[in-house]
């Protein structure tokens, strides 16, 4: 199973000038003669006939005469005659200098707030349907947007031991990637709120930055440093904090883990002779429980303990069974798993520079020396609220139409958008391929004549290393009636039962499929959601 990567690619518009020629014709126009009519005398004399010939001989001669020749005039060499008159010609001026171009007018900016996964997607879409278009991403990191799956995936896995400062790893096919979408050198770096006025056909990216303030009537973003910026429209997708635990104490022996820098923390830390126990029994704490005892399992005296309170590994999205089988698997990998263990307090031990754990009222407790807590994210509405949005308290997210725009001009992508899917009902989703697709979307929508309705239903994946791994669409909650179907197994298979389909099922309605070890079907388990199909088609799906 392999991170999602994005590929970017500009499309480039031609315009073809015509060249119309005006025909100018010459009308040449008639003269049109009157003639008088006469009236004939029919008595007439011969003496009246001679008089006027008398009388107006001299003159009819003298007008119908030739006219008299011309004497030839003397021509002196020495004094040659002027030319003749030549027809007056327009006056050639010499060609213009070319008038120079004048600066490119600078568009307001589309201001994608947040430098993660969905601001990346929203800016390669804004950029393919407006490649002159002014886009500026901000973000709180000292990193370019970059990938977080790998951070708990594949670079734990990698044989590199400066992997954490390269940022290089080879996905699950042994392919050579980065967790960063693209150079920084594509990128157009900016210092703060004055670059956003600069030309430049680069996406902008200013790092280091927080914003304040969001006023969506002025359209502006205030800036940490309080400089401003005036937007065309704007994108918030700031994502989410890490959640702590009740009364979490501030340690460097306690993390939370979601960053560039968590990671190389926490990489610096598992070393031998080092205790460290994961909080969480997730998606993350899960995959990060695994990816440090493949690390454990290189070095020497490195212990690996997960704790959480749930019954088993995946026990929130799991059936029972599967959870069961997901959990001895994390432990024959060499994770001490503690399941249904609630932690009361951690407590920083000054005798022995260590983290005490306080477990199940006091009944059990557990010193390490490092305490990474994986139990989710927080999103991030603060900026939404103050702006006015309106937030879902429901699900903690920003709410949005099906345009995913929540104001004018103000669209929201990521981990903190609450939408309605029309299949399954209003959802907020924390998963990469949401981020990309929710991401694409509301670019394209900032910069569409016409915006379309967000109908994705997107995927999730996650790993127990190499060899075991799921993809799965739509609802997957362990509270939901499910219908499993599982493939005769074989000796090459992990894990021994093979390959399997969890169906999971409201109101007869299928509204999530969960692929196990199956792959390269989410097409299809994305058409069996938006299809709507009942429980009772499953036998039919299943011939297919």
């Amino acid at each position: 199973m392999i991170s999602a990567a994005l590929r970017a690619s500009a499309r480039r518009t031609t315009l073809r000038a015509t060249k119309a020629t005006n025909v100018t014709s010459n009308i040449r126009p008639y003269a049109t003669a009157t003639s008088a009519n006469s009236t004939a005398t029919h008595g007439s004399s011969t003496p009246w006939a001679i008089g006027s010939l008398l009388v107006f001989g001299p003159l009819l001669f003298q007008l119908t005469a030739p006219p008299p020749k011309q004497k030839k005039q003397h021509v002196d060499a020495s004094h040659p005659a002027p030319p003749p008159p030549q027809p007056e010609q327009p006056s050639i001026e010499a060609a213009p200098a070319p008038i120079a171009t004048p600066p490119k007018k600078i568009q307001k900016p589309y201001v994608l707030i947040g430098a993660g996964t969905a601001s990346f997607a929203a800016a390669q879409a804004i950029k393919e349907a407006e490649p002159d278009a002014n886009v500026i991403i901000i973000g709180e990191e000292a990193y370019s947007p970059y990938m977080r799956p790998p951070l708990s995936k594949e670079i734990w896995f990698s044989e590199d031991p400066q992997v954490a400062t390269t940022l290089k790893f080879k996905d699950w096919q042994g392919s050579e990637r980065s967790v960063f979408y693209q150079d920084d050198s594509l990128y157009h770096i900016i210092e703060d709120a004055s670059g956003s006025d600069v030309p430049t056909d680069k996406i902008k990216l200013l790092l280091n930055k927080s914003v304040t303030k969001l006023n969506v009537e002025d359209h502006t973003v205030t800036l940490i440093d309080g400089s401003i910026i005036y937007y065309n429209k704007v994108l918030l997708a700031t994502g989410g904090a890490p959640k702590q635990l009740p009364k979490q104490p501030e340690s460097s022996k306690i993390t939370t883990f979601r960053t560039i820098e968590d990671l190389k923390q926490l990489d610096a830390i598992v070393k031998p002779g080092t205790h460290i126990a994961v909080v969480g029994g997730g998606f993350l704490g899960s995959e990060l429980a695994v990816a440090l005892a493949k690390r454990a399992s290189k070095e020497k005296d490195i212990q690996i303990t997960q704790v959480f309170p749930e019954d088993g590994n995946m026990a929130n999205v799991f059936p029972s069974y599967l959870t069961k089988w997901t959990t001895s698997r994390v432990r024959n990998l060499g994770v001490d798993v503690k399941a249904n263990s609630v932690i009361d307090a951690l407590e920083t031990s000054e005798d022995d520079n260590k983290i005490l754990m306080k477990m199940d009222a006091g009944l059990k407790s557990l010193k390490v020396d490092h305490v990474v807590v994986a139990i989710g994210i927080e999103p991030r509405v603060a900026l939404a609220r103050d702006a006015g949005l309106e937030i879902d308290e429901q699900r903690a997210g920003v709410m949005v139409n099906a345009e995913l725009e929540a104001r004018k001009d103000v669209y929201v992508a990521g981990d903190m958008v609450s939408f309605h899917d029309i299949q399954l009902g209003r959802r907020r989703i924390e998963h990469h391929d949401h981020a990309v697709l929710s991401g694409r979307h509301a670019g394209q929508n900032m910069v569409g004549q016409k915006s379309k309705a967000y109908r994705h239903q997107s995927m999730f994946w996650s790993d127990l290393g190499p060899e075991v791994g799921y993809e799965a669409v739509g609802l997957i909650d362990s509270q939901l009636s499910t219908v499993s179907v599982w493939a005769k197994s074989t000796a090459q298979d992990t894990p021994a039962f093979g390959k399997g389909l969890v169906f999971y099922v409201r109101d007869r309605k299928i509204v999530g499929l969960l692929l196990f070890n199956v792959f390269g079907k989410v097409q299809e388990a994305r058409n069996i959601i938006d299809a709507g199909l009942t429980s009772d088609k499953i036998d039919n799906l299943l011939k297919k």
